[in-house]
């Protein structure tokens, strides 16, 4: 019983402190089984935290994907030859890992009215991961003596992979909401 009181105390309201089985107290967990009321408010309560959290988490990384595009962008101003390409490559890599962490994009642009070219996050990952491809090939082949200009080429692909990871977790969460409600029970409390 005690796993149970210490449940994720955050959404199901409680105060840090234990109750005990006789303790008539709001900060008890019931063990009585939930109606369909309480269920529905439990697990809106889990999808209000589950928003506010990756939503957090979204604005952090977007923010530091600019600042790091930001900083990008000022030692291109100053590099020259190979080391500026990688370095566009990897301002433009973050910027598209910046669009696909935070929207869902599913667009189709017509061209010449015969030619549909459909641009969504599938289609963005893939120019994301060509521009990756390109900068760690200039970056292996020019850079190799300059080992802090080659970590800086390289926060791209791990800021990539972040946005890949973080969007994997929100989907996974939005299905266990998912799988949560069809689990719901008829009870109707008398």
């Amino acid at each position: 019983m005690s796993r149970l009181r210490r449940f994720n105390r955050k959404i199901l309201g409680l105060s840090s402190a234990y109750t005990h089985e006789s303790d008539t107290d709001q900060n008890e967990v019931s063990i009585l089984p939930l109606d369909t009321e309480e269920q529905e408010e439990l697990i809106q309560k889990f999808e209000v935290n589950a928003h506010v959290t990756n939503k957090l988490y979204i604005n952090v990384l977007s923010v530091l994907y600019l600042l790091y595009g930001g900083l990008l962008m000022i030692f291109v101003r100053k590099a020259q030859g190979h080391i500026k390409l990688a370095l566009l490559a990897g301002a433009n890599s973050l910027i598209c890992s910046c669009i696909t962490l935070r929207y869902d994009i599913i667009n189709d642009y017509f061209l010449f009215k015969t030619f549909k070219l459909r641009v969504s996050n599938f289609s963005i990952n893939i120019l994301n991961v060509v521009l990756l491809v390109f900068m760690s090939w200039i970056s292996f082949n020019h850079v190799m003596e300059d080992k802090k200009t080659l970590f800086c080429l390289q926060v791209p692909m791990i800021l990539f992979w972040v946005a890949v990871v973080v969007k994997r977790w929100a989907r996974n969460m939005e299905d266990e909401i998912a799988d949560l409600r069809r689990l719901k029970y008829k009870y109707k409390n008398a």
